[in-house]
């Protein structure tokens, strides 16, 4: 047993090199365009993502791996010539972060340790609970896209956008460093947390509202277990800060990402596909309010191989997946086979929409623990009860599909700690009421987005899932929230302290 642990990790140690060389090179080619340390720290991993999914989509299409195989072997050498050719910028890396660190050191030190334990956790072999989502990758590339789509007993494709990221390396071995994509996604949110946050606030307070972002339970367990959605989340938000460049500068470069993460961030998971069409309308409204669409024409004119940007957009629209299974399947449930649907309208919604701000009021199970054993005091059976007094005989069962509880299983404390309900919610509404009209778009989608899950699904056990992308990638609002001039030197430090301490009791009660 330890003798195979060992095996696999030395499997993921490679793995993580190869992924980590690609990310690298990738950010040095992103420094070069005068990106931020930040912004070219998230581009580099989500882009190295997007190139990883397409190529293995592409070789799945044809049912030829070596296609697979060669590309990425030449570009794990392209990428190590890269870094060679840019090592003299490597220690101006180190003297960043020593920068950086000397600004907020406690801190800087505790969010490094457990960056540090959680690389280590990503290394270790995948989880059991974790083999059914990837039976469904082991099931398509065993047999291939075209036999699978015309075999008679073969349910249908879902997305495969973020599930192939999944498949190993070649000659690594079946699903290696599976661990590893999740703890990247993971570092891509901060990274773009604090580059969006820096845009409304000085360096201290954007690493403080970092650090409320990275501390959320919920995401801190999904960066440690591997699941396809934290990638959603992160790509989502990646998306977020590619509209903001597109706005500030117009460039072909941040205009393509852009255009390619829109259709990269659908996936099987139904919160992307209701976020997707909400984040094209507020990148159409955004671009062309700010700069006029004859601006975006003679940019994407100007470069006579921008076309072939078109190849990698189809693929990642996963339209051929769904013309597959609309052509070969004669009933095809899809995303929808175990989903339940708000059947009361929107009286159901308002009763979802109160279920929801309980759930995310319920603030983490690390919490509940500490206060459980220390003051024998549950917030969960509190909170249930308050509900069963004050919403119950108003709304009844409305909206939901089964009896709302909210300890229905240990994982579902894991909830979004109280950044989520005390910071990020009266950020959104600070921000439709003061903010700038950038800030204000992007408030108005999410709550657009809160409102149409509470809408369309009926609330059911484990619904919080729905709304990682609602509070993670609006948690940059907070840095506008804190007001710079009583927002003192204490307060950062205080709040710093408690996302510390929840990071670390998470990670100490998901051990």
């Amino acid at each position: 047993m330890l003798t195979s642990v060992k095996h696999g990790m030395l499997i993921n140690t490679l793995f993580f090199a190869y992924v980590f060389s690609l990310c690298a090179a990738a950010f040095f080619l992103f420094r070069r365009k005068d990106n931020t340390f930040a912004e070219s720290a998230s581009y580099a991993i989500i882009t190295v993502f997007m190139l990883l999914s397409f190529v293995r989509q592409v070789s799945f299409i044809t049912g030829y791996p070596a296609i697979s195989t060669t590309i990425e072997s030449l570009l794990l050498l392209a990428s190590l010539g890269l870094i060679t050719k840019n090592r003299s910028h490597i220690p101006c890396i180190f003297a960043t972060l020593k920068r950086f660190g000397d600004t907020n050191p406690l801190s800087f030190a505790c969010v490094g340790l457990c960056l540090l334990y959680m690389a280590v956790h990503g290394l270790l072999p995948f989880p059991k609970e974790f083999q059914n989502e990837l039976y469904t990758l082991t099931l398509y590339t065993k047999n291939g896209f075209f036999p699978l789509a015309e075999a008679s007993d073969f349910p249908g494709f879902l997305p495969v956008n973020h599930l192939f990221l999944f498949n190993s390396f070649p000659g690594l071995g079946p699903h290696a460093g599976t661990g590893i994509f999740c703890f990247l996604a993971y570092l891509s949110i901060g990274f773009s947390t604090y580059a969006l946050a820096r845009r409304y606030s000085w360096q201290t307070t954007a690493f403080t509202t970092t650090l409320l972002v990275m501390s959320m339970p919920r995401l801190v367990v999904q960066a440690i277990y591997p699941g396809t959605q934290i990638i959603s989340v992160a790509i989502a938000l990646f998306c977020i800060l590619a509209l903001y460049r597109s706005c500030e500068l117009p460039t072909l470069t941040d205009l393509i990402l852009l255009i390619l993460g829109l259709f990269f961030s659908i996936s099987e998971n139904i919160s992307s596909m209701v976020f997707a069409p909400i984040l094209f309308a507020l990148s159409c409204v955004v671009l062309f309010r700010r700069h006029g669409i004859m601006e975006w024409k003679r940019l994407l004119g100007k470069n006579r191989y921008t076309f072939l940007a078109i190849v990698p957009a189809m693929v990642f629209s996963q339209s051929w997946l769904f013309l597959s299974n609309h052509l070969n399947k004669k009933f095809w449930p899809g995303f929808f086979s175990t989903t339940p649907f708000n059947p009361d309208g929107i009286q159901g919604a308002l009763a979802n929409f109160i279920r929801h701000l309980f759930e995310s009021f319920n603030s983490a199970m690390p919490i509940e623990l500490f206060s459980d054993k220390l003051f024998k005091w549950s917030m969960s059976k509190n909170l249930e009860s308050l509900y069963d007094f004050s919403v119950i005989p108003v709304w009844g069962k409305s909206g939901a599909s089964q009896v709302f509880h909210l300890t229905w299983s240990p994982a579902g404390l894991f909830s979004f700690g109280p950044a989520g309900f005390f910071l990020v919610l009266p950020a959104l509404v600070y921000a439709l009421v003061k903010g700038p009209r950038r800030l204000k778009s992007v408030a108005i989608a999410f709550f657009v987005y809160f409102y149409l899950i509470s809408l369309i699904l009926a609330w059911a056990p484990g619904s919080a899932k729905f709304f990682e992308i609602f509070y993670v990638c609006s948690g940059f609002s907070i840095a506008f929230f804190f007001p710079p001039w009583r927002f003192t030197k204490t307060k950062k430090q205080i709040f710093q302290t408690a996302g510390c301490a929840l990071l670390f009791l998470t990670l100490l009660a998901a051990w």
